[in-house]
């Protein structure tokens, strides 16, 4: 029996070869009728001339397809004597059949053997175009039909110059390797990836759902790592409200695309869209070495993209990595995966960030709402433990003032690091309450120790200076406790002042007046212009960790310094340094004059200095 694609195939070739031949007697009764006209237009031509004998001897004699009749008269055809019999009296004279006039004539068999070649020419030409069209059809025919009779499915093949032209077959093999390579996966995520529900409509790649079945049935394996990476796209919300949804999604797509790129080679993946703007990627026995470099890489090559007007280009991309083992519970992943996105985001700029191994043993990552409640809880019960960790001055040895840090209890009494909880916080929008609380925690602890000369320096949050009625909050604060009067600095990161100089000069200029001092934060972090030493009224600046590990030897970190050094000195501003640990770090940073320094190197001879506070 033949398949359908074989009887399209005859069908399509026999209705050329009718045209053909269509085309053909077509031309030949065309040839016919003129051939007719033109003897008939002879014998009206004659009748009116009345010719004389040797006039009609001398046409007779003529030949017959082209002769010159009294002048101007041009025959171009015979006329049929069998239909048009032309006698008188005096003469006769007799045309031959159009048929044998076409069928005798030279023309008419070059004419047909013309047709002939190019017919068959055509036909063949034909043939194999429609061979060529229909092979991957009659490939997926066949596969359809031994899959039927024999109860499985077995691979296609299809030859690589195939795949890119013919949309359907490359389809197809690609949705067969997803297949084949899910029967080795768990029997309920084998039937999950065969649902459409599992893949996103936009997209086309997973959703959520899609990337939650599979990370558990990741975690059901024997000794698994691996790592998790949340990746969202800050500004897609902007590119959305200016250029529309359809210029955000193409932009999606784009970016989409650059990560499949970035993943090409590794032996497996599974890439979702988590939400409207946000990617997970789970990355399967990869070390965490291998992620922190795909996460550089990834960050360099969304960078690279072109992005619509208006678009910030330095905070458009952060991502939150969580590496985990089978010891772990999917939704406690997912959980450290989002916390680190929070912390990525809280610095600023686009960046990526995992927490150090151990570091979230004591909270165990929590959901939004469960840090909600947990965080609403601490706050009502001031279960926040504020720590001072001073700042040597360089020339003296004594302290210039003391950072405080601050950490939360949980139910158990453990302290959590601020490094943890202030991201979230962020997220659930409590950051002003708890720099509020925070602040009111360190007025009591000056108050309560009226000798104490130290000033002490306050962290805080970008959102809690641009919240409205935040500094008339704080100074409020801060005035009923007349001891504090001039002991209070504000610590702010620098690329936070950089990026926000019109929406934070007015906050910083009204707590420079309220007499609390400004310290530019995390300077060095980020390459940023240092041109709002002269909007600000910057009292200090704190070198970040990383410019100062190893200064000893580095010298491009000393060079930066050096250059800092002589900005700072024309306004007045002094410079410390911090994350200092080891003599040979604060020798080098001696020898650059640096004002100040902070850190592990300096724990022991100002232990007696650093103390928890806890109050009730």
């Amino acid at each position: 029996m033949l398949s359908k694609t074989n009887q399209q195939e005859k069908i399509t070739l026999k209705a050329l070869f009718l045209s053909i031949i269509t085309l053909y007697i077509f031309v030949c009764l065309f040839s016919l009728i003129a051939v007719y006209q033109t003897q008939n237009n002879q014998h009206n031509t004659l009748e009116a001339l009345k010719l004389n004998d040797q006039q009609l001897h001398n046409l007779a004699s003529a030949p017959v397809m082209y002769s010159s009749i009294i002048g101007k008269l041009v025959m171009k055809k015979q006329v049929n004597s069998r239909l048009l019999p032309i006698t008188n009296s005096r003469w006769y004279l007799s045309f031959s059949s159009p048929f044998t006039i076409v069928f005798y004539s030279p023309l008419f068999w070059l004419f047909t053997l013309v047709t002939l070649i190019s017919g068959l020419i055509l036909y063949n030409r034909f043939k194999q175009q429609i061979a060529i069209s229909i092979r991957p059809i009659k490939k997926l025919e066949n596969w359809a039909n031994l899959s039927i009779i024999q109860g499985f499915s077995n691979r296609i093949d299809i030859d690589h110059s195939l795949k890119e032209t013919y949309a359907i077959t490359s389809a197809i093999h690609q949705l067969q390797q997803q297949i084949n390579d899910s029967i080795t996966s768990e029997t309920e995520w084998d039937q999950n990836i065969r649902s459409s529900a599992l893949l996103d409509q936009d997209t086309r790649i997973g959703n959520r759902a899609y990337f939650d079945n599979r990370l558990q049935a990741f975690l059901k394996e024997e000794d698994v790592q691996g790592a998790v990476l949340l990746i969202q796209f800050k500004e897609m919300e902007l590119v959305h409200n200016l250029h529309g949804y359809q210029q955000a999604l193409s932009l999606l797509l784009t970016l989409i695309q650059v990560t499949k790129q970035r993943l090409q080679g590794q032996p497996s993946y599974f890439l979702a869209r988590h939400s409207d703007y946000e990617l997970s990627l789970l990355l399967p026995n990869f070390f965490v070495q291998e992620v922190e470099q795909l996460a550089d890489r990834l960050l360099k090559n969304f960078q690279a993209v072109v992005k619509p007007i208006g678009i910030n280009q330095e905070e458009f991309v952060h991502i939150g990595i969580s590496y985990f083992n089978n010891a772990q519970l999917p939704y406690q992943i997912m959980s450290e995966a989002d916390m680190a996105l929070r912390s990525a985001q809280l610095q600023g700029p686009s960046q990526w960030f995992m927490f150090e191994a151990g570091e979230l043993e004591v909270v165990k990552a929590k959901g939004s709402l469960k840090w909600r409640t947990f965080l609403s809880a601490a706050i009502k019960r001031n279960g926040f433990v504020i720590f001072f960790q001073p700042v040597i001055a360089s020339d003296s040895a004594e302290i210039l003032h003391h950072e405080v840090l601050s950490k939360v209890r949980d139910k158990n009494g453990a302290l959590i690091n601020a490094r943890v909880f202030i991201p979230m916080a962020k997220k659930c929008g409590l950051t002003m309450q708890i720099d509020l609380l925070i602040l009111e925690q360190v007025c009591r602890v000056l108050s309560h120790e009226p000798d104490q000369q130290y000033s002490c320096s306050i962290n805080i949050s970008l959102d809690s200076l641009l919240s409205v009625g935040f500094t008339d909050k704080f100074i409020a604060i801060s005035q009923r406790f007349p001891a504090v009067k001039g002991k209070l600095l504000i610590e702010i990161s620098e690329y936070q002042l950089v990026s926000n100089i019109i929406e934070l000069a007015p906050a910083l200029e009204q707590l420079n007046n309220a007499g609390m001092k400004i310290i530019a934060d995390k300077v060095g972090q980020y390459v940023v212009s240092a041109n709002y030493i002269n909007i600000y009224p910057i009292y200090a600046m704190k070198l970040h960790r990383s410019i100062v590990l190893d200064i000893d030897k580095k010298t491009e970190n000393q060079v930066f310094i050096q250059s800092l050094k002589t900005l700072a000195a024309a306004k007045s501003i002094a410079v410390y340094a911090l994350g200092v640990e080891r003599k040979a770090e604060w020798r080098t940073l001696l020898q650059l004059d640096v004002k100040g320094g902070q850190g592990h190197f300096f724990t022991e001879p100002v232990a007696q200095v650093a103390k928890a506070i806890h109050l009730d």
